[in-house]
């Protein structure tokens, strides 16, 4: 007794490409899903890899130096205290630096604060399209 096996070759060409679309879906998430993770490990080392030095100051403002030795754009939001803040956003371009200009509103205030390393500052960054907010104090 012979038994016939009938092979629908449709059914069977559209089973193993769902397969395959299964297989590199999955394939490209993993893939996205690694990415992502090196992108904020890039993203929280970039803010060490700034360098920030204070130029001058006076009773009015202080002019900071930012270099920025990435291969992107970084902008400067917002830097806050309790006696200076930012006036306007600065953009630091790729591989160069720029003098950022805080106000001072109370010299004394900053000055007893900063003798008493209790001035925080606030600082809001923007690095491809992720904001960055991190506090020091002086």
């Amino acid at each position: 007794m012979k038994i016939k096996i009938i092979v629908n070759w449709g059914k069977l060409v559209g089973i193993l490409l769902a397969i395959l679309f299964i297989y590199f879906s999955f394939h490209t998430l993993q893939t996205d899903y690694y990415l992502a993770i090196q992108q904020i490990r890039d993203l929280t080392s970039a803010q060490n890899n700034l360098v920030i030095s204070t130029v001058s100051s006076n009773k009015t403002n202080i002019v900071l130096n930012v270099k920025n030795p990435l291969n992107i754009s970084v902008i400067i939001y917002n830097i806050t205290g309790d006696y200076v803040y930012l006036q306007k956003p600065y953009i630091i371009p790729p591989h160069s630096s720029k003098n950022v200009v805080l106000i001072v509103t109370n010299y004394l205030g900053l000055a007893n604060n900063i003798k008493n390393n209790s001035e925080s500052l606030t600082i809001s960054l923007r690095i491809l399209n992720t904001t960055i907010s991190e506090v020091e104090t002086l």
